[in-house]
């Protein structure tokens, strides 16, 4: 059955599928709701991975205008009510099977990407006791992935708790915890879920940067 419709699937086997004992990505939403992802096509703001018609969108330029070095994320889909869905069933209702939904996205833009370092977005350890599992980090499972960031506390206000203001005024909550990888001359991608206001990328691009890292870029599913 589809996990947001209620809706019996029909599932279409290929002989690729069948040999493998692998099922569609799609096992578990309809083509209905698999629609109401909205995939971001077109033109897009070129720091943040939005829909946009200028260069840079509004918020991006303040970004860059008060010397923030830029991040070029990436984004896969809108952030509608659809996908903000998909995320109540998937990172707060303990969803962990949902991760199959998108990974093969991720995975294939990451391997578009070509990085040399994947970093995946830290969670806390409250979050990780609570949850069981970092939403990031779950899909890429099939990615060799580089943990060298870690959260600078243990306990975290959700992000989806605080405004918009609240986000922008965060202090630091990352820190790097790996002193045997050399970040200078690598080609690093930062993998989180939402791209809301950009400060979750940018502290993580920061400490990163402080270690000698020159070339990173960002990838989340929705913006």
């Amino acid at each position: 059955m589809c996990e947001f419709c209620g809706k019996s699937l029909v599932m279409a086997w290929s002989l690729n599928m069948f040999v493998s004992l692998k099922r569609s990505q799609d096992k578990y939403v309809c083509s209905d709701c698999r629609m109401n992802f909205i995939r971001i096509a077109g033109e897009t703001c070129q720091e943040c991975g939005k829909s946009c018609h200028e260069q840079y969108c509004q918020d991006c330029q303040k970004w860059l205008s008060a010397g923030f070095p830029p991040i070029h994320n990436q984004a896969l889909y809108e952030y509608n009510e659809m996908m903000k869905e998909f995320f109540k069933r998937y990172k707060f209702n303990g969803g962990y099977h949902l991760k199959n939904v998108f990974q093969a996205e991720v995975d294939n833009k990451l391997q578009e990407i070509s990085p040399t370092l994947i970093v995946p977005i830290p969670i806390t350890l409250e979050t990780q006791s609570q949850r069981g599992f970092n939403q990031v980090s779950a899909w890429l499972e099939k990615c060799e992935i580089n943990e060298v960031l870690a959260c600078a506390y243990q306990t975290k206000q959700v992000q989806s708790l605080k405004t918009r203001q609240q986000r922008l005024m965060a202090e630091q909550p990352f820190k790097v915890i790996s002193s045997e990888i050399t970040f200078e001359k690598q080609s690093i991608c930062l993998i989180d879920d939402v791209y809301t206001t950009g400060r979750t990328l940018r502290h993580a691009a920061a400490c990163l940067f402080e270690r000698g890292a020159t070339q990173i870029q960002t990838l989340t599913l929705a913006r």
